[in-house]
């Protein structure tokens, strides 16, 4: 692990304090109960049958003592917090695809980043990875396979892939990049804006502003925020999102349970909101999702549909721990014991390394309110507009289908992405053709010739641009028609 994760940590906004002079471990503990702790430990190591180490126990001690709290509050290894500190800050190590478990038991590339080492390696949405560096991937879980795919930027991977409409397999070989995760997808229809927030990563802000900015250059100021699914992430991105939308005033306040550090408060500094905004909520918008959504309806900035959110309105910080022998270490050169290593690093000037970092804590040190004082933890924000969720059709989920990009002039016997979004269209749609995959084959040429007809083209079963515009128009139509939510916010919108 890099030496520069402790100071990543720090300058994440997800880290609220960056100190914390004592924890959990320190906190209402006798000598008593320590010396009963070492006689478990002693006792382990005489009766159990095979070798286990005192970091291994302490290790195993800690995942416990973390587990007893919320649901929140958990215990890293220093390798599952470099994976989670990639997530919060839209970064890591790979590919650049997104992966799913198919039915054979292969692993069907379900997206491809663009520009990314997948891309330019030929990988494309409809591929199945069946090995990874020899390793067969049907008895593995997706997560294993993401951990055997992912690794050192500028290392190789070899993928053993079958390609959409093949058999046989080949052998690819990928050189890892560093991969920044957008976390928003945004588009005009028929004069509305549609974002979508997948999460609040450390990219939101730079990637919502790129989106509003295409909005306005094309004078749209009506806009859909979709924040489904979106399970939260940083408290300083929410803020940044609500700063666009929400008026002047109080966006949220974050309680602490410590009197060492005072409560936080963000307020938006926007004298009047240039857009009408309609929000899509579900159960599983949760935390950061709840702080945007809690500041908009209490100030009336959009109107809320969908149905009751998660309530979650816990503020976890990431705290390093330092291994027992740093603990006697610095307590001899310091005079003072300190567990948490923020202290070595804000207090003293001192950068541990990494052998001396056991590992992680993510732990819920306080909450927050929205505007109007509402603490919404395990209660959940109720729309304004009830709404219930969709269900996919025909096991498609119609806002999982990307526009066709009409890059290429897909024709019988080829292998596109374009040609899977295309086949889920045409079944959502009515049309006659088999489980989308990415070959254009015999069965869905002639659901092509078909569509064409009945849209006034010629109909040659060639997926030509302005084949591929009428699809992307049928999809809008078939979004309206299907997600009941979004075709809420649209009627309240117009």
């Amino acid at each position: 692990m890099k030496k520069n994760l402790l100071m990543r940590v720090s300058a994440l906004c997800l880290t609220i304090m960056l100190i914390l002079s004592q924890t959990a471990l320190a906190a209402g503990t006798s000598d008593k109960d320590l010396e009963y702790l070492k006689s478990v430990m002693e006792m382990i190591k005489e009766k159990y049958k095979d070798e286990v180490s005192d970091k291994e126990l302490i290790e195993g001690a800690l995942k416990g003592m973390f587990n007893t709290m919320d649901a929140y509050t958990v215990y890293y290894s220093p390798k599952e917090a470099k994976e989670f500190l990639g997530e919060v800050e839209g970064k890591y190590e790979g590919i650049g695809v997104m992966m799913n478990k198919s039915d054979d038991n292969s692993i069907l590339i379900s997206n491809v980043f663009s520009g990314s080492p997948a891309e330019k390696a030929g990988i494309i949405a409809g591929d199945r990875i069946v090995s990874v560096d020899g390793r067969g991937v049907a008895s593995a879980s997706l997560d294993q396979v993401v951990t055997w795919i992912r690794g050192t930027a500028g290392t190789e991977v070899s993928l053993g892939v079958i390609k959409a409409g093949r058999s046989d397999i080949t052998v690819i070989k990928v050189t890892r990049a560093e991969i920044k995760i957008n976390p928003i997808h945004f588009e005009i229809r028929n004069g509305i804006g549609y974002i979508k927030i997948a999460s609040f990563n450390s990219n939101t802000r730079e990637y919502i502003n790129e989106a509003l900015n295409v909005m306005d250059n094309n004078g749209v100021d009506k806009l859909v925020l979709d924040l489904r699914n979106n399970p939260g992430g940083e408290v300083s991105q929410a803020v940044e999102v609500a700063k666009r939308f929400v008026p002047e005033g109080l966006i949220t306040k974050l309680n602490f349970k410590s009197e060492k550090y005072a409560d936080e408060s963000y307020f938006s500094t926007l004298k009047s909101p240039k857009y009408k905004l309609a929000v899509l909520v579900n159960e599983m918008s949760a935390s950061a999702s709840e702080i945007v959504a809690g500041a908009i309806q209490d100030t009336k900035a959009g109107t809320l549909i969908g149905t009751k959110t998660f309530g979650k309105a816990r503020v976890q910080v990431l705290i390093p721990l330092l291994t027992p022998e740093a603990y006697e270490k610095y307590e001899k050169q310091l005079g003072i014991k300190v567990l948490n290593a923020y202290d070595l690093i804000n207090l003293h000037g001192i950068m541990p390394e990494n052998s001396e970092i056991i590992g992680w804590t993510k732990i819920t040190v306080g909450e927050y309110i929205t505007p109007k004082g509402r603490m919404i933890d395990k209660t959940g924000i109720e729309p304004d507009i009830k709404v219930e969720n969709y269900k996919p059709a025909m096991d498609i989920d119609v806002n999982s289908i990307q526009k066709l990009a009409k890059a290429s002039k897909p024709a019988l016997n080829s292998d596109s992405p374009d040609v899977y979004n295309a086949e889920k269209i045409l079944k959502l749609a009515g049309y006659d053709v088999d489980k989308p995959d990415t070959k254009l084959d015999s069965k869905t040429f002639e659901a092509i010739k078909k569509f064409q007809k009945d849209n006034g083209g010629y109909p040659y079963g060639v997926l030509d641009f302005t084949t591929q515009s009428k699809l992307n128009e049928m999809l809008d139509k078939l979004i309206l028609e299907i997600d009941k939510q979004y075709a809420k916010a649209v009627e309240i919108l117009k």
